[in-house]
């Protein structure tokens, strides 16, 4: 069956407005994901080797470019291609996703850390994935380096594949998805209410520290030794990772929620939408640095923002203002598909910055998490349109 006709048979019980509006987000749908699968290294690398400075302080990381290495990038592009297979039903994430983790196993896992736990969020789905992800949960209950007050530290990839980069007594908002999310599913799938809520004290552990409650925005990072946010900074995707993450979490771990934490939870990620709201872009994105509309406007970051919006206003967490908003960025994020299928626009590898300017000077590339999280975006509309 074609693969559109079997989506719109799929999509029969949303709201349709528009025919040609919903069969041209399918085909923009599709088009990104046949490149996501085909994602390689960029056409400009060595222009990004050849920068001027430290290279990676403007977000040139080698391991980041393409789908054929095992870290976070890659994992969130495995979260987009685990989306596709739901909104298509089909079985193109596994198709895609055992010979992929097959390869991987076989030149050998990298450092096990925060980042790379994030393919585990939809490999842990497939029975192949079984016996590593039992194992690596155990290890991020028992062997990860822990922060004062029990936080996962945001321990990430060094130098090499085998080396860590312990970024000690820091806790940074990309953990929710890179490593919150998996423990719960993985809580949840083995009825361990230990891997639940250690989930929970590790979401609400990074509200307490991260949450802005002038803005209702997330700062990147906490340091406990120095007791700050690094330079305070409001980063586009770091706020993405809250706003798509945590309906996540909510629609997961809903039936374990006391209602007074669930109150808790709709509350901040409401106080945060608010806040993002009053930022975006007449276009429909939102700057890289959100308070700063000089910096550039962000891609990954933007879309996932505004999936996680649609995904609220769908669940009830959000009013309809939401959604108006989050078609914007459809609109915006659809404008910067390229011919063969390329997201535009999307920060390359983003450390945390001693200065806010360090944001603003991270290189946009094609990424794989830009891939997936606009699938994210398309996929949510979907259901809108």
């Amino acid at each position: 069956m074609n693969r559109d006709i079997h989506a719109q048979e799929n999509f029969n019980s949303v709201r349709t407005s528009n025919e040609t509006d919903q069969q041209t987000i399918i085909a923009a749908l599709d088009k990104v994901t046949q490149r996501l699968m085909n994602l390689q290294r960029p056409d400009n690398e060595e222009e990004l080797k050849a920068m001027d400075g430290d290279p990676e302080k403007r977000g040139y990381f080698a391991r980041d470019f393409g789908m054929d290495v095992w870290d976070w990038p890659q994992g969130i592009g495995l979260y987009g291609l685990s989306k596709v297979g739901v909104f298509f039903k089909d079985d193109r994430f596994s198709n895609y996703a055992k010979p992929w983790m097959a390869d991987r196993l076989k030149e050998g896992l990298p450092s096990r850390n925060i980042n790379t736990t994030a393919p585990l969020l939809s490999l842990m789905d497939l029975p192949e994935a079984e016996e590593l992800s039992l194992d690596w949960v155990n290890w991020l209950m028992s062997t990860l380096p822990r922060t004062e007050e029990d936080g996962y530290q945001h321990v990430t990839t060094g130098a090499t594949a085998q080396e860590l980069t312990l970024n000690e007594n820091e806790i940074w908002i990309d953990t929710l998805f890179m490593s919150i999310l998996f423990t719960a599913r993985m809580g949840v799938k083995y009825d361990r209410a230990d891997w639940r809520e250690t989930s929970l004290h590790q979401l609400l552990l990074h509200i307490k520290y991260l949450y802005d409650r002038k803005t209702g925005l997330f700062f990147h990072g906490w340091n406990f030794t120095g007791r700050h946010n690094f330079s305070e900074a409001f980063w586009c995707r770091g706020n993405g990772w809250f706003t798509l993450g945590l309906p996540e979490y909510i629609d997961l771990m809903r039936p374990y929620l006391d209602e007074g934490v669930l109150l808790y939870l709709t509350q901040t990620f409401r106080s945060q939408s608010e806040g993002l709201l009053s930022l975006q872009h007449e276009d429909g994105l939102w700057s890289t640095l959100l308070d700063d509309s000089s910096s550039y406007t962000e891609t990954s970051g933007s879309a996932a923002i505004a999936a996680g919006m649609l995904f609220g206003v769908r669940r009830g967490l959000l009013d309809e203002r939401f959604a108006e908003a989050a078609w914007k960025t459809v609109s915006a994020v659809m404008s910067r598909i390229g011919e063969d299928g390329s997201v535009e626009g999307v920060s390359a590898g983003t450390p945390i910055g001693k200065l806010r300017e360090d944001y603003a000077n991270i290189v946009t590339a094609p990424m794989a998490y830009g891939q997936a999280l606009t699938i994210a975006l398309l996929g949510e509309a979907l259901y809108r349109s």
